[in-house]
């Protein structure tokens, strides 16, 4: 049980980081590709720039989907676990 916790915990920790990895890498292609587009009547030159992510949540949002996947990952650990000693 106590290594499944751990399993979940990792295995969330992991998700998250690859989450995030994820949108950055997003970001940075999208800001290397970037070309601006200009109207004929515009005279103010457009920049803007696509890195990163904004995150107008709140950071308790972030804790609760941490552990949220956690659960979820221990239950399908779980489940897994029960599936195979019924098996046998």
């Amino acid at each position: 049980m106590k290594r499944n916790i751990l399993f979940a915990f990792i295995g969330a920790l992991l998700l998250h980081i690859l989450y995030f990895a994820a949108q950055l890498l997003i970001g940075l292609i999208q800001t290397f590709f970037y070309k601006p587009q200009f109207a004929p009547d515009t005279v103010v030159l457009q920049s803007e720039m696509a890195f990163g992510f904004v995150n107008q949540d709140s950071p308790i949002f972030l804790l609760g989907s941490y552990i949220g996947v956690a659960l979820l990952i221990y239950a399908v650990l779980s489940l897994k676990k029960k599936g195979v000693n019924s098996i046998d």
